[in-house]
């Protein structure tokens, strides 16, 4: 790892999805603690996480979110425990560092091996607090409400603010709002899908009829909880504007009375304006099942396209039956489609990509 002072740099927008990290640095935010936030700034040669990347620790060596898939974080851990020692009262002097790490390359030596990620990471390590960020609070409030916002890290002296203030360095970052997964159904793979998809940054609302069924000690904290008809709540959130084509829809409802409505209201291209439609609408159920599905759906006048688009059953074929293992093929298709991923083994991938050898 090395640091310096000078010269530094202003650097490309990126676009930003920390909403995990957001939130455990604004818990202690509120109670006024201290935290420290490593964000990557750049990244050159093969980063296996993007610009933007974030890690918060707090002064009980308690830490949360990655920079890397575990290259660097045990030095930030050990560099922030060092910070927090030296200053035992206040992170108030403190501005912004910028360091550099070389996936395990001893510095100056050019012909050593780069190490297991062979890639370079700039990381800006600064302050996160009332003094270095007044308007944090703010910026939690518009990610969370499903608005995007910018913010202006200044890489000398450590503030960061929701609009440029001067000309110094800066790095410039859209905050992105979460994408958001509707279920429709509360049974125990709801539960788990839910709890899956907080963990991978999705905004999550459960939406069933039945009070009895939606319990805020089953889904835990995080999921939103919603008693309405599923084609009822869907359709008023289209007309609010709160859905997108990044909207995942899952109905688990298991019962046609929810299912056919919810999914004509989704499946139905002529409902929805132009780029607002979701991509991903998927239902439970079994081969059968599913077929009988698409034929209501069909009988609904629903043209044979926007039926087509139906993934039902829903998920990858994972081989498990439990609860758990629905859940986790369900995301796992969900992250696949958002994300352009095959559902294939990254091994068989990594060989079909290589070319042949004479």
């Amino acid at each position: 790892m090395s640091a310096w002072n000078a010269p530094i740099w202003p650097t490309e927008t990126t676009s930003m999805r920390n909403e995990v990290v957001l939130q455990w640095v604004y818990d202690r935010y509120q109670r006024g603690e201290d935290v420290l936030v490593a964000t990557v700034i750049e990244t050159f040669a093969r980063s296996p996480y993007p610009v933007g990347s974030m890690m918060a620790f707090d002064r009980h060596a308690r830490f949360e979110g990655s920079v890397s898939s575990g290259c660097v974080e045990a030095d930030l851990y050990e560099c922030a425990r060092a910070v927090f020692e030296d200053h035992r009262g206040t992170l108030a002097g403190i501005g912004c560092q910028v360091v550099e790490f070389d996936s395990g390359r001893p510095e100056g030596d050019l012909l050593e091996s780069s190490g297991p990620c062979h890639g370079t990471l700039r990381i800006a390590f600064h302050p996160v607090t009332p003094l270095h960020f007044p308007e944090f609070g703010t910026l939690v409030a518009a990610v969370r409400g499903g608005r995007p916002a910018w913010t202006f890290l200044n890489l000398q002296t450590g503030h960061t603010s929701l609009t440029r203030l001067d000309d110094s360095p800066s790095f410039r970052a859209h905050h992105e709002p979460p994408p958001r997964m509707l279920i429709f159904g509360s049974s125990d793979i709801a539960t788990g899908l839910a709890a899956l998809a907080l963990r991978v940054n999705y905004a999550v609302t459960v939406c069933d009829p039945r009070s009895a069924f939606l319990s805020a000690e089953r889904f835990g904290p995080g999921v939103a909880l919603v008693r309405d008809w599923p084609d009822r709540y869907l359709r008023q959130e289209r007309t609010d504007g709160r859905v997108d084509a990044e909207t995942a829809i899952v109905d688990l409802s298991h019962d046609d009375r929810f299912s056919i409505p919810v999914l004509a209201e989704a499946l139905d291209s002529r409902r929805w304006s132009a780029g607002a439609q979701p991509r991903f609408v998927g239902a439970l159920g079994s081969k059968s099942r599913s077929v009988r599905k698409r034929q209501a759906l069909c009988q609904q006048g629903l043209r044979s396209d926007d039926v087509n688009r139906l993934q039902a059953p829903i998920g990858l074929d994972l081989g498990g039956r439990d609860a758990a293992d629905i859940a986790l093929s369900i995301l796992a298709q969900v992250v696949a489609t958002a994300k352009g991923g095959s559902g294939l083994p990254l091994a068989g991938c990594a060989i079909a990509r290589e070319p042949r050898r004479s």
